[in-house]
């Protein structure tokens, strides 16, 4: 590639330890040149490891080590100031989800993006995950009719006590997987959110942070989005089903395939509603659908590379895998969600 990107990552949390810094050392064309975090301890971890400078304070990072990029994978609620200083500097931004904890923040963001002509996107990684290319590839061939509805669910049951279980730290399930599931269901069916309910209940957080979540989103053209993301059950929830006219597509998490089934109506003999109250036969009716079943394994599907479509946005002046116009988009329905819901609520006593 011909153009390297300068690059400072911000936070050396899991997100940024793990997963931002790695992938910068890794793409040809990003170059790093400075990691930020408070911790004395995880700046010498990360010199000794990657041999990078390291900054304990975050203006004096971007002064010294004039980055192109600045990638944010800072807690939440230090989004907004950590971008907009970055933008106002000359530097693009490249923000870890959620964008901000508020579409007002949200809209600072945007609005120094577009002052200062800086270039802004946010990651969003379940939109190169294999199996969400998997779907919208099984849903671009496979005759299940037109989609009505699209079934999302993770599980598990975590007493969560780190920042993310606290609503002054912009925690909870609702910013931290929501702002995944949301925009990857948003993402698939290519439609834009109406109307919204929901419910956030706290069960096993340590916290006060929602960690169990109710999402209904009825979208423009009439599908309905259903979320569930509950970390207080031993229950393993279906992840994924998307339900069209003619059939469905299921990913079967445990066997790491998709199970799609789907009829041929032309194969069905016409029927006519009866709108009579006595029931031909006292009976209600019934037909034997024939079913087709087919088995597809995700090993036929890959990720995409988000780092490449990052450079491809920053770099080369493509158009940004995530538009500021669908953050905003996500980040409204976050705050719709929150307002439906009203407070976060416990556990009822007695149970």
């Amino acid at each position: 590639m011909s153009r390297k990107l300068r690059t400072v990552v911000v936070g050396l949390g899991r997100i940024g330890w793990d997963y931002h810094v790695p992938m910068v050392r890794s793409h040809e064309g990003f170059d790093l040149v400075g990691v930020v975090d408070p911790s004395v301890e995880r700046l010498a971890e990360a010199k000794e490891r990657f041999g990078t400078a390291g900054f304990a304070d975050y203006l004096a990072a971007l002064t010294a080590a004039k980055p192109d990029l600045v990638v944010i994978a800072s807690p939440t609620l230090f989004h907004a100031d950590q971008a907009i200083a970055a933008m106002e500097r000359g530097m693009d931004v490249f923000c870890d989800k959620p964008i901000a904890g508020s579409l007002e923040e949200t809209d600072r963001m945007i609005a120094a993006m577009r002052q200062t002509g800086r270039k802004l996107m946010v990651y969003q990684p379940h939109r190169t995950s294999a199996y969400t290319v998997a779907m919208l590839d099984l849903l671009s061939r496979k005759p299940i009719g037109p989609v009505y509805m699209m079934k999302r669910a993770v599980s598990a049951y975590v007493r969560r006590n780190d920042w993310q279980a606290f609503t002054k730290y912009g925690g909870g399930m609702l910013n931290n997987y929501g702002a995944h599931y949301l925009d990857q269901l948003l993402y698939v069916s290519q439609d834009k959110p109406r109307r919204v309910s929901a419910c956030l209940r706290a069960i096993a957080t340590r916290g006060d942070a929602d960690d169990v979540v109710k999402v209904l989103v009825e979208t423009e053209r009439g599908l309905i989005l259903d979320l569930d993301i509950n970390m207080a059950t031993s229950a393993t929830l279906p992840s994924w089903i998307v339900m069209g006219q003619y059939g469905s597509i299921e990913f079967q998490e445990a066997d790491k395939r998709f199970r799609v089934t789907y009829f041929d109506p032309a194969a069905l003999p016409p029927m006519e509603a009866s709108d009579t109250l006595a029931a031909q036969g006292r009976k209600y009716p019934g037909e034997a659908i024939p079913w087709q079943e087919e088995f597809i394994p995700l090993s036929l599907y890959a990720d995409r590379d988000f780092y490449l479509e990052t450079y491809r946005y920053f770099a080369l002046g493509q158009p940004p895998f995530v538009s500021v116009e669908e953050t905003r988009r996500l980040m409204w329905l976050l705050g719709e969600c929150r307002r439906e819901a009203g407070a976060v609520g416990r556990c009822p006593p007695g149970i």
